[in-house]
């Protein structure tokens, strides 16, 4: 192991362990792979950039892959960029999903050396196509969502690392806006009603769709336009997948325009391969995270709070000024 790719770990381990987790080498599988409290494992790899291609360049050992993919599916590749502050954490259901596009294309490869590149602000794996992976760039908070024992430790480690659980942000959410605090679940579905509000359509939440009074599941979330159905969405928090997904393609038989599935990232690779063999509605439905959902709520909440005020209007005394 160079000196280079020493130093690419060292950055990216204190990293994690400032985040609470215990680091356990894991000697019998590589010296670059780890074990978070014993239940997530990681794999460390690093690349220098290519002063001639302007790119990483990986090199991946495709059977070790394939024997976590059998034993071990609680698994992250961590991919450094020269440097810990551009780490791609990639989950391995992202890596099959790759290694089948692959195969179905009829590549037959025995090792697998990867690219990654940024083209236009967006950053791309490359290997036999293109997979952008620019949603994936220093999310050390996946494996915070993976851990079922981590707990936050006191740190003054002031970086884009999210330090918050998901039920945390959750809580605090719930106290700020008009959510439900019973369950994340009902917090979500909350939410997707509060953004399919501001953008503009009629939410409505645990219903059947409108006019299918013999329609045998009552959707999360319904999104309609002038009396049409955009979107169906479910929320499948600790939830069955396949009924979410049953529910799903009748909407979508029934003229939704796009269906979504908000699920916790680890389930993602059972959803993709419930879908596989769906026909058609797998080209019509998105999985989101919570992450991603509680993303935008907060995004809204901030711009739509602030917004609030150009919409005001009336005689005043004196001069309003918002600093």
């Amino acid at each position: 192991m160079g000196k280079e790719q020493v130093f690419g770990h060292k950055e990216v381990l204190e990293r994690i362990a400032q985040l609470g987790f215990e680091l356990t080498q894991r000697e019998e599988w590589g010296d670059s792979i780890y074990a978070l409290n014993d239940e997530v494992l990681i794999e460390l790899e690093y690349a220098p950039l290519s002063t001639r291609r302007r790119e990483y360049l990986f090199r991946l050992d495709k059977n070790r892959l394939d024997f976590f993919y059998q034993n071990h599916r609680n698994y992250f590749l961590l991919l450094i960029c020269e440097s810990d502050k551009r780490t791609f954490l990639l989950p391995l259901s992202l890596i099959m999903e790759i290694f089948d596009d692959i195969y179905t294309s009829g590549n037959d490869f025995k090792n697998f050396k990867p690219s990654v590149k940024m083209r236009n602000g967006v950053w791309f794996l490359r290997f036999f196509g293109q997979y952008d992976i620019t949603d994936y760039l220093n999310r050390y908070d996946f494996l915070i969502a993976e851990s079922k024992t981590y707990r936050q430790t006191p740190t003054r480690y002031n970086t884009v690392i999210e330090i918050q659980t998901l039920e945390e942000r959750y809580e605090q959410l719930a106290y700020t806006g008009d959510l439900r605090r019973d369950s994340i679940h009902a917090a979500t579905v909350d939410m997707l009603q509060k953004i399919g509000e501001w953008s503009g359509f009629e939410a409505v939440i645990e219903k059947k769709p409108i006019g299918l009074g013999d329609f045998p599941y009552e959707i999360d979330v319904l999104w309609y336009k002038n009396g049409d159905l955009y979107l169906a969405i479910e929320v499948c928090h600790h939830g069955v997948v396949e009924k979410d997904k049953d529910s799903l393609k009748l909407a979508r038989q029934q003229g939704a325009r796009k269906v979504i599935i908000v699920s916790e990232i680890n389930k993602m690779e059972r959803i993709r391969k419930l879908f596989q063999y769906e026909g058609e509605i797998k080209s019509w439905a998105e999985v989101w995270s919570f992450e991603r959902v509680l993303g935008m709520y907060e995004s809204g909440l901030r711009f739509f709070k602030d917004f609030e005020k150009f919409k005001r209007y009336g005689w005043q005394e004196g001069l309003s000024e918002f600093i």
